[in-house]
């Protein structure tokens, strides 16, 4: 961000719901965050364009108008698009052909996507204008701007796009900038020329290439992106908070997160998740002399830091790929200012992006894999030391039985969501032309039903878990498994009757799902990592090494090494 802003009209501190937004993301084309979309998309934050980056939109402008003085064939901004490249538009048909690019643009379908993802996609289209590659004018870019700022939310439906540019759905968008389309506006959807008046607005007639540039562009890829990876990174942390959780209703052994490790395994991600353990598990019986049961605990135990830390990596790496991609031009043709030129490319092409979610999903089902796992372990009279199902009494009652059904199914479709989405295309559009797509919506999208679907697993997780500390009447807990144990208990009860039982499942997910879950264990066990501040896969530096090898030993505090027996 930078302290030099552009006068921004009237309003832009406001966020469309009454409030005032204390931070103003401001927009240069070059260091938009992960972070600050979520900001804008979620929070209202307003918006503005530096004034520097104002003044390379009005450069880039000039030379689109130069090269369209001199009648040269330039893709998208004299000529037809697609397969009808080779067709020339004249002076006289560029409005008419601006106006039905856009207005025509219509072939999404399926559900309505939420305001925050449309948000999302606004504020990046109007980052990639601020590159200055685009060659749009700066009308243009303060509108979107604004009608984001006023809170003027088109209605964009969530399929249509194959990955090599977002077209249909960045087209509905477009449309209620040219007045036509529908929008929200304070909770009411409005034809989108009135939804613009109302936000004291009016549509844009559109200059040669500006309708490509509304269009051509992966704004859902990226904002809905960005917004499902900050939910992956919570999901990280609530998939921690149950580990721990099920390693004390276990009564695990926690070798397995000892310091000592980093000397012989230094990697990033595998580290930072055996760090996090000992955090939420600071002060637990289990760090006691003789508290743990076994030798070597099942694999879905002792393994949780290394699956965890491969999760942690792949958040870490699809934060670089995606903030590289926010901060590019993706535009199709792009100009080059200083070479007073209009190229033909491929950078709308989101195949590393594709792939990237693609490792995220693959992430996540392993880490269901093994939540599952210790479910059933849990549940597991010869594994667990304790009664079948954590029943509380010996009898004909099932106690937990069917969440191990529900946790295996649950399992199941996360395997089947973490199918690469990368390599499904097989069609041939444009006449040939467009033979390949990354997918890469597709594989954002699936990324974030995969995450939803994993707040169930966590949940069920949770529930197991506390279960198994009451009935194996493990105590101390860790500070952050307490913390956690103490949220449980406010929706979800000890199970002694089943006939009785009446948990809030849907109140409990939703704290998961919305992140308060970590926020509450936090206040007591210290706050996530931020993704802004995840590194990417790699290892520890010596230094680095030797301060967590100097760090207290949590055995040494509880009185004495863990047990082995």
């Amino acid at each position: 961000m930078t302290s030099e802003t552009a006068p921004v009209l009237s309003g832009a501190q406001h966020n469309g719901s009454g409030h005032t937004a204390a931070h103003t993301v401001v927009l240069t084309g070059n260091d938009l965050t992960v972070d600050q979309v979520v900001a804008v998309a979620r929070h209202r934050a307003p918006v503005a364009v530096s004034a520097a980056a104002l003044r390379q939109v009005v450069r880039a402008r000039e030379v689109v108008e130069r090269v369209l003085a001199r009648d040269e064939p330039v893709y998208g901004l004299n000529t037809g698009l697609g397969s009808f490249a080779q067709y020339r538009i004249s002076q006289d048909q560029m409005r008419r052909f601006s106006f039905s690019v856009v207005a025509d643009q219509t072939l999404s379908y399926g559900r309505l996507l939420s305001t925050e993802v449309v948000r999302a996609m606004m504020l990046t289209r109007a980052n990639g204008m601020a590159k200055a590659g685009v060659g749009v004018r700066r009308e243009l870019v303060l509108l979107l701007v604004e009608a984001l700022n006023r809170g003027v939310h088109p209605l964009v439906r969530e399929l249509g796009s194959v990955g090599e540019s977002d077209l249909a759905e960045m087209a509905e968008i477009g449309k209620v900038l040219i007045g036509v389309g529908r929008a929200e506006w304070q909770g009411t959807v409005l034809p989108g020329a009135e939804a613009l008046a109302k936000a004291g607005l009016a549509p844009i007639e559109l200059a040669p290439k500006e309708a490509l540039a509304l269009i051509s562009a992966n704004g859902l890829t990226l904002g809905r992106g960005a917004l499902v990876l900050n939910d992956a990174a919570d999901l990280a942390d609530s998939l921690q908070i149950a580990a721990a959780l099920s390693l004390e209703g276990f009564a695990g052994n926690l070798s397995v997160i000892h310091p000592g490790s980093a000397r012989l395994s230094p990697q990033i991600g595998p580290n930072t998740a055996a760090a996090r353990l000992r955090q939420l598990l600071d002060g637990s019986y289990l760090w006691h002399p003789n508290a743990a049961r076994n030798l070597q605990d099942p694999l879905s135990f002792r393994c949780a830091p290394r699956i965890h830390g491969a999760f942690y990596d792949a958040l870490a790496y699809v934060r670089g790929e995606l903030e590289s991609e926010l901060n590019a031009a993706n535009d199709n043709p792009a100009v080059l200012i200083e070479e007073e030129a209009i190229v033909s490319g491929g950078n709308f092409d989101m195949s590393a992006l594709a792939m990237a979610f693609d490792l995220v999903r693959l992430a996540i089902a392993n880490s269901v894999k093994v939540a599952n796992e210790r479910v059933q372990k849990l549940l597991w009279r010869e594994f667990s030391g304790l009664p079948s199902a954590l029943a509380t009494e010996e009898g004909v009652t099932n106690g937990l039985k069917q969440i191990g059904r529900t946790c295996a199914s649950i399992a199941a479709e996360a395997r089947s969501l973490a199918n690469p989405v990368s390599l499904d295309y097989v069609g041939q559009l444009a006449e040939g032309v467009e033979d390949y797509a990354s997918m890469a919506p597709s594989a954002v999208r699936k990324t974030s039903e995969l995450v939803a679907l994993t707040h169930a697993m966590v949940m069920y997780e949770l529930i197991v878990a506390g279960q198994a500390i009451e009935v194996g009447q493990r105590d101390p807990l860790g500070q952050g498994t307490e913390a956690a144990l103490r949220v449980l208990r406010r929706h979800v009860p000890v199970l002694i009757d089943e006939t009785r039982w009446a948990p809030d499942l849907e109140g409990f997910m939703e704290l998961i799902a919305n992140g308060r879950l970590s926020e509450l264990v936090a206040q007591r066990a210290g706050e996530r990592q931020p993704l802004s501040e995840a590194r990417p896969p790699g290892v520890l530096a010596d230094a680095e090494v030797r301060e967590i090898e100097r760090s207290e030993d949590p055995t040494e505090a509880a009185g004495g090494a863990v047990s082995d027996h």
